[in-house]
């Protein structure tokens, strides 16, 4: 993984992705019922909030629920994303930043 998580627990965050249904942090959607959200047929959304909004842990969990190509694909097809996450995503994931949309609402 990355140095960013030798601040976090991770062992602790790994026992929350299997016996959670729902293992992120719950305020990042507070316009949604949880008990509604599926992670595979959600993903798109999930992704852009975790990235646009989450925390250390939730970008963690990110990684360790979602593949790479998931994550750069719902970064492609984004239309939410702040200048911030889009120069953030370039970086990590070596995604060109002109291949990521950002949003006229925070421009």
């Amino acid at each position: 993984m990355s140095v960013y998580f030798n601040f976090i627990n991770t062992k602790q965050l790994d026992k929350q992705i299997e016996t959670s249904k729902f293992p992120f942090s719950q305020y990042l959607f507070w316009d949604a019922a949880i008990e509604k959200i599926d992670i595979q047929k959600n993903k798109r959304y999930i992704i852009e909030r975790v990235l646009t909004r989450g925390l250390l842990q939730d970008f963690y969990m990110l990684l360790k629920i979602y593949s790479t190509e998931e994550i750069k694909d719902a970064l492609k097809k984004s239309k939410e994303l702040d200048s911030k996450t889009v120069h953030f995503c370039s970086y990590y994931f070596n995604l060109p930043k002109s291949a990521m949309h950002v949003s006229s609402f925070y421009r």
